[in-house]
């Protein structure tokens, strides 16, 4: 008898550890950063930027993104926004909802590969998104010159990123590249922040440990680097002790007054 109540409870304690797991993956957080930079100092205004990555299966909640709408100067998009066997329908949905906040940039995640990339990329220009593909945008928010640089690939020579940032300027640098690792091609740069994903903080963490970091903001190099837990999940959709996120960033210059 006493055996087969241990069994009942084992079953009991796995199936709540379970639900709990399914229950955390599907959680909607939105971990809120802010920092000063000497790049804008000077500039009047502050910069918000947006960013989510790894989306994989999920439907973007409407809920979490209210409010975000007019609060943010550009919404950043870090790779594994889709991947096989996820409804076309679903990934439009998701950009629809990314795309009403504010003008948006995205860069290919390793699971972003798994689909039809014709249709992705006109998907994704039907909406308005810049596919940034080793490539950089050069835009103006609130007049601050700002620099989108997109890296597609899991491995640069210092060189390739030098290319890609032109002549050095006054310009807030954004690396966006879904690859963390690849800070490291960029130490000494003329870098301002490199916001990243893929690892999802772990997704499983057992008593603090888990297969990969976790996710965190760092400084690395003379600039900031942001390495996301990412929204979605990967292989199973459950999470322990590596909640999902996606991040509102506020930039504020050094020494200047800021105008809210």
């Amino acid at each position: 008898m006493a055996k087969q109540w241990v069994k009942l409870m084992g079953a009991f304690a796995s199936g709540a550890l379970l639900m709990h797991m399914a229950k955390q993956a599907h959680e909607n957080n939105i971990t809120v950063h802010s920092w000063s930079s000497r790049t804008i100092s000077g500039q009047s205004h502050k910069l918000r930027i947006f960013f989510i990555t790894d989306i994989h299966r999920r439907r973007i909640s409407e809920e979490m993104l209210l409010g975000l709408n007019g609060e943010c100067d550009v919404v950043l998009i870090g790779g594994d926004l889709t991947e096989k066997w996820v409804p076309k329908k679903r990934t439009e949905k998701n950009i629809e909802k990314l795309t009403e906040i504010a003008p948006t940039y995205f860069v290919r995640g390793n699971n972003d590969e798994e689909v039809d990339q014709a249709w992705l990329k006109e998907m994704l220009m039907s909406y308005g998104v810049v596919y940034l593909d080793d490539d950089f945008a050069k835009i103006k928010i609130k007049g601050i010159p700002v620099r989108i640089i997109g890296l597609s690939n899991k491995s640069y020579r210092e060189s390739d990123i030098e290319q890609l940032l032109g002549k050095e300027g006054n310009d807030y640098t954004i690396v966006l590249c879904h690859f963390p690792e690849i800070s490291a091609f960029m130490q000494g740069l003329p870098i301002d922040v490199m916001l990243s994903g893929h690892t999802h903080g772990g997704q499983i963490r057992l008593f603090g440990y888990g297969i990969e970091a976790p996710g965190r903001l760092t400084r690395e190099g003379g600039f900031m680097k942001l390495v996301s837990r990412g929204y979605g999940t990967t292989t199973l959709p459950l999470r322990l002790g590596a909640a999902p996120e996606a991040h509102l960033i506020t930039i504020t210059p050094s020494e200047a007054k800021v105008d809210e």
